[in-house]
C-alpha cells in the first residue's frame, strides 16, 4: 500500500436549536453537510499539505483520518496495524509533570520504563527542549509548548501524523523556527504527515504534496515533490506556484 486513501467520503452535522421554545414545540434542528463525495490520497512517508477557505472541511477530515469522526458515507483506509496522533494549535500534554516524563508517557506503548526515558531524552534533545526538561508545561512558553507537543507526537510511534494549524498561534520567528524543526526531523525519520493550515506560504516551505478543498468539496493537487528543501519562495517556479495555488483557493 503506498497511500492512504479517502473514497467517496460524505459528512454531515446535525444541531438543535438552544432557543427556549413556548407551548412545547418541537425543537428546530439544522443538518449542514460538511464534506460531499470527497476521494483523494496521501503518499506514504512523505509530508501533504491541505489549503481551502475557512469551513470547507479540513479539519473535519483530519479528525476522520485520526479516527476521532466516522464518515457517514464511504471509508478512509490506512495500512493494517498503523496508528495515528493529532496536533492541534493547543496541543494535550499533561501539566502536572516535567517535560521529560511528559514525553515518556507519549512512548509508553509496550516499553520498559527504563526504554521510555531514554527515548524521551531523545526526542526532547531533537525539538531543542534539553534545558527545560525538568520544567512542567505551565512553565513553558507558547513555543516551548507546541514544541513539546511536537516531541509527544514523534515519541508516540504512530505512522500518521495529522497536523492542524499546529503553529497557528506562534509568533513569525518562533514558527519559521519550528516549521525548520519538522523538516529536519522528517528527514531523519521520515513520517506520514498530513498538514492543516491557512498560511500559503507554509503551505509551500513544506509540502511535498498540496491539497486545496473547496467549500463544495472538489479539489485540486499539486505535487510538490521535485521541489528540493529548503525552498526559496522568491524563485520562479515557487513563484509560478503560489500563483496557481492562491488562483485555486479563490475558486
Amino acid at each position: 500500500m503506498n497511500d492512504i486513501t479517502v473514497s467517496h467520503v460524505n459528512k454531515s452535522y446535525t444541531t438543535h436549536s438552544t432557543d427556549i421554545l413556548i407551548d412545547h414545540e418541537a425543537r428546530p434542528s439544522r443538518t449542514w453537510t460538511v464534506l460531499r463525495d470527497v476521494s483523494v490520497s496521501f503518499p506514504i512517508g512523505r509530508l501533504s499539505v491541505i489549503v481551502g477557505r475557512s469551513g470547507c472541511g479540513k479539519s473535519t477530515l483530519l479528525r476522520m483520518l485520526a479516527g476521532q469522526d466516522a464518515p457517514d458515507k464511504g471509508e478512509i483506509t490506512l495500512p493494517e496495524g498503523w496508528r495515528s496522533v493529532l496536533l492541534s494549535p493547543d496541543p494535550y500534554v499533561i501539566t502536572w509533570t516535567s517535560v521529560l516524563r511528559n514525553v515518556a508517557m507519549a512512548a509508553g506503548v509496550g516499553r520498559t520504563p527504563e526504554e521510555r526515558l531514554a527515548l524521551s531524552e531523545d526526542y526532547v534533545r531533537m525539538v531543542g527542549l534539553q534545558d527545560y526538561a525538568d520544567l512542567t508545561p505551565v512553565e513553558l512558553s507558547t513555543g516551548m509548548k507546541q514544541r513539546l507537543g511536537l516531541a509527544r507526537v514523534l515519541a508516540s510511534q504512530a505512522q500518521l501524523l495529522l497536523m492542524d494549524e499546529p503553529f497557528a498561534s506562534l509568533d513569525f520567528i518562533t514558527r519559521a523556527e519550528l516549521q525548520t524543526e519538522l523538516l529536519r526531523l522528517q528527514e531523519k525519520m521520515p513520517r506520514t504527515i498530513v498538514l492543516v493550515t491557512h498560511q500559503l506560504e507554509e503551505a509551500l516551505l513544506l509540502g511535498q504534496k498540496i491539497v486545496v478543498l473547496h467549500s463544495d468539496s472538489t479539489l485540486r493537487e499539486f505535487d510538490l515533490t521535485d521541489c528540493s528543501y529548503p525552498r526559496d519562495l522568491d524563485s520562479q517556479p515557487m513563484r509560478l506556484l503560489r500563483e496557481q495555488v492562491t488562483e485555486e483557493c479563490r475558486k
